[in-house]
C-alpha cells in the first residue's frame, strides 16, 4: 500500500538519482566519445527506467533490509571496518557529552528531516500532484482526439505513393510529415510538400518515417507521454525527454543513410532536411511523431554531412555502470536512512487513514465509549489499529487527548498501549503539547508513564524550552526535577532560520532567566 510520507521519499530520492544520472549521460551524449544514437537512445531509456523504478525499489522494506543491503554490508565491511571504529556518529551532532546536565549541547538536525518537514504533509502533494496529472491526462486525451481528427480529415495521395506497409496522406493543416495510428499505421505529410519536394526528397521523407515505425518510435513516444502524466514535477523531465526525442531522430537519420548508396545520395538527404524545414503558421498536436523539430534541425544536418565515428559502448562496462549507479544510491539511501525517515515522519497507510481519522475524532470529543469500540473492532478483525499512527497536523491519539486534557481519555489510551514516545514535526510529542499547556498534572503522568522529558522534535524543540517559553517556572522546575538538560540547544529548521534555542534563550520572564542562570544555564 502506498504510504503518503513515501510519495515524498520517492521525489527526494528520485531528485538524488537524477543527479547522480542525468549529467553524466547528458554530457556523454556531447562528447567525442558519443556511442552510436541506438545505444544512446537505449542509455536514455535506461536513465528513464533507473529514476521511476529504482527509487520504489529502495524504499521497500524487504530490498533494504533482506536483500541489499546485507549483501551491500557483507561486500563493503572490509573497506568499512576501519571507517566505522574511527568514526561512529549519531544522525544529530552534539558538542560535548551528555552526562553532564550544565555542559552546554547542541542538537542539529540532519538536511533531509528539515526538507521532509517543509514539504510533509504537503498540500502539493496530496491535491495539487494528482490535480496537475489529472489535467496533464485531459491535455493527452485532447491532443489523441485531436491526431485522430487529422486522421479521418487527410486525403489520399493521387497518384500513391508505395511505402509498404503504411499508407500515406495529405493534410494542409499539418506543418511538418507525422506517423500516426498504433494498429493501423499511417504516415501525414503536408500538403504543400507535394509541390515543394521533389519525388527523390518524399521518397527520403518516407523513407525517414518508415525508419521511425520499423524502430518502434511511435509506441516509445506514446508510453513517454502517458509517463510524462505522472511525472510533471521532475526538474529533469523535460531534459530526458528532448534527449529521447533527439536520439530517436538521429537514430533514424543513420537507418536511413545505411540505405543510401552514395556520398551524393547523402548530400541531398542533407538538402532534403533543410527545403523541409521550412516554417508553417499550423501547429502539429502534441502526440504527432514529429518528423522535423526546428532545435534538431542543424545538428542532425551536422551528423549527415560530417558524421563522427561512433563509439560502441560494451555491454560489459553498461552494466557495470549501472550496478555502480544501483550501488552508490544504496549506499546514499542507507547513508542517509531515506527508508527510516517514513517511519518516523508521519508514515500513514492509505488504507489507515479513515480508521485514524474516526479514532481521532473520537478522541477529540471525549468519547471513550467509541474509542473503547474502535480498539475492540480492529483487536477482533486481527486489523492494525493505527494507536501510535501521527497524523499530520494533529498528532498521535494520546497527543489529542493530552492536548485536549482529556484525562480518563489519556488513561485509556497508556493503557491500550499507546507511546508516549510518538513524536510528529510541528505537531510535537505529548509531554511537549504538556508543557505547551501548562498542565503539571498531564506531565507529571506522561513522565510517569516513561516520556523521555529531553526528546528533541524538529520545529517543536523541547519540553523544557517550550516551558520556559511560556514562563511557566511551574513547569519548568518540574522538568529540571526530572532531568531535563538545562543546557541543551536545539536547532531550528530552515523554515525559522537555523538558529540555536535553548531554555535560557527563550526564557519569557526576567525572573525566569534569573532562575535558570541559578541552575546553572549559559
Amino acid at each position: 500500500m502506498l504510504e503518503i510520507s513515501w510519495l515524498g521519499f520517492y521525489l527526494l530520492l528520485h531528485l538524488l538519482l537524477l543527479l547522480l544520472l542525468v549529467p553524466a549521460v547528458y554530457v556523454l551524449g556531447r562528447s567525442q566519445l558519443c556511442p552510436a544514437p541506438q545505444q544512446m537512445l537505449r542509455l536514455w531509456t535506461a536513465v528513464a527506467v533507473l529514476l521511476f523504478l529504482l527509487p520504489v525499489l529502495l524504499l521497500q522494506p524487504w530490498a533494504l533490509d533482506q536483500q541489499l543491503l546485507p549483501w551491500l554490508h557483507g561486500s563493503l565491511a572490509p573497506v568499512l571496518a576501519q571507517a566505522n571504529s574511527v568514526q561512529n556518529l549519531p544522525s544529530f551532532a552534539i558538542t560535548a557529552t551528555a552526562l553532564d546536565p550544565l555542559v552546554v549541547e547542541q542538537h542539529h538536525f540532519p538536511l533531509l528531516p528539515q526538507i521532509m518537514y517543509m514539504v510533509s504533509p504537503v498540500f502539493w502533494l496530496w491535491l495539487l500532484l494528482p490535480l496537475i496529472s489529472f489535467l496533464k491526462l485531459l491535455m493527452l486525451l485532447r491532443s489523441y482526439l485531436a491526431s485522430r481528427q487529422l486522421r479521418a480529415a487527410a486525403t489520399a495521395i493521387l497518384p500513391p505513393l508505395k511505402t509498404k506497409p503504411l499508407s500515406i496522406k495529405v493534410h494542409p493543416a499539418i506543418p511538418s510529415p507525422m506517423l500516426v495510428g498504433l494498429r493501423q499505421p499511417l504516415i501525414l505529410l503536408p500538403t504543400h510538400y507535394l509541390q515543394q519536394l521533389s519525388p527523390q526528397q518524399l521518397q527520403h521523407v518516407l523513407a525517414h518515417e518508415h525508419s521511425h515505425w520499423q524502430l518502434g518510435d511511435l509506441r516509445s513516444f506514446y508510453l513517454q507521454q502517458i509517463l510524462g502524466i505522472f511525472c510533471w514535477w521532475s526538474p529533469c523531465w523535460r531534459l530526458l525527454c528532448r534527449e529521447l526525442l533527439r536520439f530517436r531522430e538521429l537514430r533514424a537519420d543513420a537507418l536511413v543513410l545505411a540505405t543510401l548508396p552514395s556520398k551524393r545520395a547523402q548530400l541531398q538527404y542533407a538538402q532534403t532536411l533543410l527545403d523541409c524545414s521550412q516554417p508553417s503558421v499550423a501547429q502539429a498536436p502534441e502526440l504527432a511523431q514529429r518528423w522535423q523539430h526546428q532545435p534538431l534541425l542543424a545538428l542532425r544536418i551536422h551528423a549527415v554531412l560530417q558524421p563522427i565515428p561512433a563509439y560502441r559502448l560494451p555491454l560489459f562496462a553498461m552494466l557495470g555502470t549501472l550496478s555502480l549507479l544501483l550501488v552508490g544510491a544504496v549506499v546514499l539511501a542507507n547513508r542517509w536512512q531515506i527508508a527510516d525517515l517514513p517511519k518516523r515522519h508521519a508514515q500513514v497507510r492509505l488504507s489507515q487513514l479513515q480508521p485514524l481519522a474516526d479514532l481521532l475524532d473520537a478522541v477529540a470529543a471525549n468519547d471513550i465509549r467509541k474509542v473503547q469500540q474502535l480498539l475492540a473492532a480492529s483487536a477482533s478483525l486481527n486489523l492494525p489499529m493505527p494507536l501510535n499512527l501521527p497524523m499530520p497536523g494533529e498528532g498521535s491519539a494520546l497527543m489529542v487527548a493530552v492536548r485536549h486534557q482529556h484525562y480518563a481519555m489519556v488513561e485509556l489510551l497508556l493503557g491500550a498501549g499507546a507511546d508516549v514516545h510518538v513524536k510528529s514535526g510541528g505537531d510535537g510529542n505529548a509531554l511537549i503539547i504538556a508543557a505547551q499547556l501548562g498542565d503539571v498534572a498531564m506531565a507529571k503522568r506522561l513522565l510517569a508513564a516513561g516520556a523521555d522529558v529531553n526528546a528533541v522534535v524538529l520545529a517543536d524543540e523541547t519540553a523544557l524550552i517550550n516551558a520556559s517559553y511560556n514562563g511557566d517556572s511551574a513547569m519548568v522546575q518540574l522538568l529540571l526535577a526530572a532531568g531535563a538538560r538545562i543546557n541543551l540547544q536545539v536547532e531550528t529548521p530552515l523554515s525559522d532560520g537555523r538558529t540555536l534555542r535553548s531554555a535560557l534563550s527563550r526564557a519569557a520572564t526576567p525572573e525566569l532567566r534569573a532562575y535558570l542562570l541559578s541552575q546553572g544555564a549559559r
